[in-house]
């Protein structure tokens, strides 16, 4: 006996002359990829630097369905070569890192002249004095403790973007 079931689906397509010789909106057109996207396009690019593999993945799943665009980046040397090659409007930045501080990243991007119109918060599972005064040493960053709710970060960042729209979440 056979336990593979495999369904076939056909969907209906316009012919090729229907397709480039349409004048005006079809209702029954779907958008094409590059459609699509901009109809969707992720309101905020958010790097997320957090080496705990299962907290970066669960921030990643969750900034998407918030509709943000994170990128997620384990270790100090990483996030500099990110920040060196593309623009983020928000980091999420731990400070303990394996290769270096979170801290050091940030200094060291600012030194570069990046991150200069990206807002920081910085978090930590050691919620220190010293920490918090450290994080509050670059203009505009904010520290958050770990653990930390995500409804209280969405919060924090509707602060931080209140021109921006974001997810009802």
């Amino acid at each position: 006996m056979n336990s593979n079931n495999n369904m076939l689906t056909r969907l209906p397509l316009p012919s090729t002359d229907e397709a480039c010789n349409s004048n005006g909106p079809n209702p029954q057109r779907l958008p094409n990829a590059k459609e699509s996207r901009a109809a969707t396009a992720p309101v905020l690019r958010v790097l997320l630097l957090e080496d705990n593999v299962e907290l970066a993945e669960l921030l990643r799943l969750v900034f998407e369905m918030w509709g943000f665009q994170p990128t997620v980046a384990h270790l100090g040397h990483e996030a500099s070569r990110l920040l060196e090659e593309q623009e983020f409007r928000l980091a999420l930045v731990d400070i303990d890192l394996p290769d270096t501080t979170g801290f050091e990243v940030v200094a060291g991007a600012l030194a570069q002249g990046w991150l200069q119109n990206t807002k920081i918060i910085f978090f930590s599972g050691d919620p220190s004095d010293d920490r918090v005064a450290m994080a509050r040493q670059f203009p505009g960053s904010i520290f958050v403790p770990k653990p930390f709710e995500m409804q209280h970060l969405m919060g924090l960042i509707r602060k931080l973007f209140p021109n921006e729209p974001t997810c009802e979440c």
